[in-house]
This record gives C-alpha cells, structure tokens and sequence, in this order.
C-alpha cells in the first residue's frame, strides 16, 4: 500500500483534492479518509474525521486529506503531524496553500518549510496554489458550457483579460473573483459553498487537466508531478 497525506487550506481545496484523486487513480483500489483540525493551538488541535471513501485495508493507494482550516495552519499542521505519519509509513506529504491576499510569493517560498524535519523516507512538498485554487478552474476552458450554455470562451477571456486556452490563469490576482464574474454573465454565480464548489468540482475534464492544463499553470503542474511519483 502507498500512502500519501494531503494538507489543505479548506473546503474548496479538499473537495477538489478528493475528486482529482479520484480520478487520476483510476482503475486502481484507493482508500480515503478527510480530517478537518479542530483546535485553536497546537496544545489541543486535533484532526476529527468527516469521512471515509471506498473503506479497504488492503487498497493499493491510501490517502488521507487533512482540512487545515486556513493557509496560515498548513505548514505548522505538517510540522506537528510528519514524524506520527513517518511512523505509519507515508512516504508522500503534500501541503497545498493558496497565495492571494499575499504580495510577496518570493518570501513564501523562502520560508515554506521553516522547521519542517524532513528525511529519505518521507518527501514533504508545500505547492502554492498562485494565487488561488480557483485559478485551476478558470484554466480548464472545457467546463463553462457546463455551468451555463451561455458562458462561451470569449466570454470568459473578455471577463478575465487574458486567454484561458492559452495563457497562465496565476496571472489573475483574484481567481474566485474572476469565475463568479464568468458565471454572473451565464446567469449564475460561484462562491466557497460546498454546494457551489461542489458543481465546478464536477463538471471539470480531468483528463484536459492533467494533459493539458499542467502545461500551462505552473502550481497545477507541481501538484501533478508530486502525484506522478506516486501513481505511475
């Protein structure tokens, strides 16, 4: 069996972590389970578990998606929690933060694993999502008839000034903002419900994300090749 850990800031992020997994595994028996920290200090944060999908002891993939409940969590989350995961043999640990409000992406990335201890046996990876998730979303063209037979690509290109086909979406200073915008002009809207989140998670192409997407988001492609060497 092998195991991989996935921090997340929040619910956006971990229901489109379970869904990607799901996906890209394929045909293979996974198990996963999704723990949301609760805790205001590290004293008496606990992980409590949401939920369990395809429960099997014997899968050939086990993952476990930790709910950080806030960018801020996620490194010292990791911290507290590798040497208990070393123990249960995970090999793969992967933080996934966004950037945005944040400016200054240099110094992030300077300090992302500032007291991390990290050995042979274990691979830590901390991916910022720049500037958000959402803007993963935006990069898949294929999805917006899906939202709304109203929503063309010119449309989504006109709204967020570059083009998705073609252009890096971690240009886009505030992603969610920029995908409500295009949903409003097809009669809907997007926010960070579950339910909303959950209708985007759904109707993405995977297959368009990992082959072709990647190419053109730098943040996507991180998390896809941390993936790879996990799932040949």
């Amino acid at each position: 069996m092998k195991k991989a850990a996935l921090f997340v800031e929040g619910q956006t992020d971990q229901i489109f972590i379970k869904k990607l997994i799901m996906e890209i595994t394929g045909k293979h028996e996974l198990s996963i389970k999704i723990y949301k920290f609760s805790g205001g200090n590290k004293i008496d944060r606990k992980p409590l578990l949401l939920t369990t999908q395809n429960k099997n002891e014997d899968a050939e993939y086990y993952f476990v998606i930790y709910d950080c409940g806030g960018d801020e969590n996620i490194k010292s989350d990791i911290r507290e929690r590798i040497d208990s995961l070393r123990e249960e043999s995970f090999s793969l640990v992967i933080g996934i933060r966004d950037v945005y409000p944040k400016k200054d992406i240099e110094k992030l990335k300077k300090y992302l694993y500032f007291g991390i201890s990290t050995k042979t046996d274990i691979s830590v990876k901390i991916i910022l999502a720049v500037n958000e998730i959402e803007a993963w979303f935006l990069a898949e063209e294929t999805h917006y008839p899906r939202i709304s037979n109203k929503i063309t690509l010119d449309t989504a290109n006109e709204v967020s000034g570059i083009d998705i086909c073609k252009d890096n979406t971690e240009k886009i200073k505030h992603p969610s903002n920029t995908l409500k915008q295009i949903y409003i002009k097809g009669g809907t809207t997007y926010d960070k419900s579950k339910e909303k989140v959950q209708r985007t998670v759904d109707v993405l192409n995977y297959e368009n994300l990992y082959l072709n997407v990647r190419r053109r988001n730098n943040s996507l492609n991180e998390l896809l090749t941390c993936l790879d060497g996990l799932i040949p």
